[in-house]
């Protein structure tokens, strides 16, 4: 076809020589003249096969360390020259530049550096200048330059070389171009991100590849990917969970297990009575359904899953400790998508094996990563915002009647289940026998804050044995606007409450709080969770 292209003259300079040398041995067979300079041209060398190095083709060494090698007229005019066009043909016969069909380069690895907890000079170092430039000029000069911009891309370059004896199509040409300009936007966008401290205007660089395709969206009818962020090894992610055993996850999979595995985690770290405590979350349409924290595995799980036994069904459940075989058996019948935690016994999966489709994920309990941003995509554009820690919060006791030292510790894990509800969010936490906290009560969602509070869980309370709930604290993620919240509240027999406070009708909230005999705390922080 007219538009094929023969590949006469290739030059190379990667970082990754695996699997190259295939690539080397057929361009040889294929009569094809090879470039390059450095550890490429001593790899190429160490194959028996003939390569010219780049400093005879420009006249000058590597210099300034290595930093400069391909940087020359030489080398971008044979590569940037455009063949129909005769005053750029006549320029390389002048100055007798070689035309550059192919150019396969590998960059330094400059997010690999990063990840390694390197110096900053060592990174720095790995900031690729030549071979950048290079993927650059090949690729906008597709018409009639192959380039291979990465490792990824040496197997599809072998097989069209076998498959067409040197011969590349205007279509293969621009899909490689497409490759590298992919491959040139994400380095650069790793390199700001190092450099990048958010001062100034705010400006942020969002690249990913190798996305994997889920089962489907958050409606089967719905394609979805998913794609994970290279946070430089700081902490360990949801994205890094090793899923041990089941079907393949979808979109709302994943969202629920992150709530699942956020919420665990939180109300882990909220808790610093206990000596060898365990949170267990329940995950149901991104909501904790159930959560607890105990100095027992099983406990943490039945008081969790008693939270909301309804709700529970069709659930991802989130454990911060070693999953046994008990706790692997005393789900029975009982029907779950996912099944998060730390580690399990060898005897724990041979029981969890008999549920083909059930979910097994390992990842360890999360720890907060400073400066983690959320981001959400509206129509026409993005979201960002700080990941919302907020475990540090003071609680100020503003009614007659004090809000006692010995609720504090509940309160603190009541603010926890409270930020992983929607708003309007309420959630009802209680203190066990054994000084275990869990979630009793939960409304979110609502449009207004006041049936929040009317259609909290609560009201299934036979379900759990008839629960006094005069010892719980009630916890509002905002300021509740009017006393009939209040009014409510005291109907359930609430005796204390929490809430952040700011509202123009707080005196008119306390007054209320006052004539009911209720305890209320402000804390001054609100945990919003759309």
């Amino acid at each position: 076809m007219a538009d094929n292209k023969k590949i006469k003259t290739a030059l190379v300079s990667v970082f990754h020589k695996e699997n190259l040398d295939k690539i080397i041995y057929k361009l040889n067979d294929l009569g094809v003249k090879i470039l390059s300079t450095g550890g490429t041209k001593s790899f190429i060398e160490s194959l028996n096969v003939e390569v010219t190095s780049v400093e005879s083709l420009t006249g000058y060494p590597s210099i300034l360390g290595g930093r400069v090698k391909t940087l020359h007229p030489k080398v971008f005019g044979g590569i940037l020259s455009r063949r129909d066009n005769q005053g750029d043909v006549s320029q390389l016969n002048e100055f007798e530049i070689p035309e550059i069909d192919l150019v396969i380069v590998d960059l330094y690895p400059f997010e690999d550096t990063v990840a390694s907890g390197a110096a900053e000079q060592d990174i720095i170092e790995k900031i690729d200048i030549g071979g950048i430039s290079l993927i650059r000029a090949a690729a906008k000069n597709f018409k009639d330059v192959v380039i291979v911009p990465s490792q990824k891309e040496y197997q599809p370059l072998l097989d069209l070389l076998e498959e067409k004896n040197g011969e590349f199509s205007l279509t293969d040409r621009k899909w490689f171009a497409s490759r590298a300009f992919g491959v040139s936007s994400h380095y650069d966008s790793a390199i700001f991100g190092y450099f990048n401290e958010g001062i100034g205007e705010a400006t942020e660089r969002v690249s990913l590849n190798d996305g994997q395709v889920l089962r489907y969206g958050e409606n089967p009818h719905q394609a979805a990917s998913f794609f994970k962020f290279n946070n430089g090894g700081n902490s360990a992610t949801l994205a890094d969970a090793e899923v041990l055993q089941g079907k393949a996850l979808s979109y709302n999979n994943m969202l629920d297990a992150d709530a699942a595995w956020k919420s665990a985690s939180d109300a882990y770290h909220s808790v610093t009575h206990l000596e060898n405590k365990v949170a267990v979350s329940v995950i149901k349409h991104l909501n904790p359904c159930g959560l607890a924290v105990t100095n027992s595995i099983m406990e943490s799980l039945e008081l969790a899953w008693a939270g909301d036994p309804i709700s529970a069904y069709g659930s991802i459940i989130c454990f911060t400790d070693t999953v046994t075989q008990e706790v692997a058996e005393w789900f029975g019948s009982k029907f779950v998508e996912i099944l998060i935690a730390p580690a399990y016994t060898k005897e724990a999966m041979e029981v969890l094996g008999k549920k083909k489709n059930l979910r097994v994920l390992v990842t360890p309990i999360r720890e907060a990563v400073p400066g983690e941003k959320l981001y959400r995509s509206i129509s026409g554009g993005m979201l960002v915002q700080d990941e919302d820690e907020g475990l540090d919060q003071e609680f100020n006791t503003v009614t007659e009647k004090e809000f006692e030292g010995s609720k504090m510790n509940l309160a603190k894990f009541g603010t926890i289940a409270c930020k992983h509800l929607k708003s309007n969010a309420i959630a009802v936490v209680t203190e066990n026998a054994d000084g275990g906290f869990w979630l009793t009560g939960a409304g979110m969602g609502q449009p207004n804050r006041l049936d929040s509070l009317r259609y909290l869980t609560m009201p299934r309370f036979e379900l759990k044995g008839g629960l006094d709930i005069t010892n719980s604290v009630l916890i509002s993620d905002a300021f509740f606007p009017f006393r009939d919240s209040i009014e409510a509240a005291n109907e359930y027999g609430v005796k204390y409450i929490v809430e952040p406070g700011g509202s123009i009708r707080d005196e008119e909230v306390i007054a209320a709080c006052n004539e009911f005999g209720i305890a209320m705390a402000f804390t001054g922080r609100r945990h919003f969770r759309h």
